[in-house]
């Protein structure tokens, strides 16, 4: 019984360990035009901003990442419009 148990705690925690590491897209929270990125393998926390737009009161952080991680894929480049929602990152956790 203490074997089976054991094993099943096991696999549990591989799946929770699987579902951590996936990446997490992330996405703007307002519209404009990108001023600053980060790049691709760039170490991450969360917090931290990923990109930034342009608005009538300057430069905004546009998308933070919500987890500590790599960033693996950027969808935009500088001076691109970026609206609400668009997935504009990708930061897989570690």
């Amino acid at each position: 019984m203490k074997k089976l148990l054991f094993a099943l705690a096991a696999i549990s925690a591989l799946g929770v360990a699987t579902v951590m590491a996936a990446p997490i897209e992330h996405h703007t929270v307002l519209t404009g035009k990108v001023s600053t990125v980060v790049a691709i393998g760039t170490p991450v926390t969360e917090g931290q901003t990923l990109i930034t737009v342009e608005t009538l009161a300057g430069p905004m952080a546009a998308s933070k990442a919500v987890v500590n991680g790599i960033v693996t894929a950027v969808n935009v480049t500088t001076g691109t419009d970026v609206t609400r929602g668009q997935v504009v990152a990708t930061v897989d956790s570690k």
